[in-house]
């Protein structure tokens, strides 16, 4: 399909369709959408704004997350026993 039938189909012009093919990320959702229902792809957008495939975000979000806040092993054990666990013979403390 030429540029031009491309574009008309979209309803879009020539310049956002090249912005569009370089990545340009002023090109908005909805004219990528109209190009993914001009191709028969439409439902390929949920992907495309799925985070949870969208490796540099996921990247970016893991260098944000702070790091483990470790315990002494020795105090850690001793959580375990705490004096309301062995008094709560149902188990229904948290």
């Amino acid at each position: 399909m030429s540029m031009e039938d491309f574009a008309r189909r979209m309803g879009v012009g020539r310049g956002t369709l090249s912005r569009l093919e370089k990545g340009d990320p002023s090109v908005s959702i909805g004219k990528i959408a109209a190009a993914l229902q001009a191709l028969g792809e439409l439902h390929r957008l949920a992907d495309l704004i799925d985070p949870a495939t969208d490796d540099a975000a996921l990247m970016l979000t893991d260098r944000t997350l702070p790091k483990r806040i470790r315990t002494h092993p020795r105090k850690a054990g001793l959580a375990g026993n705490s004096p309301e666990r062995e008094h709560d013979p149902g188990e229904v403390a948290f």
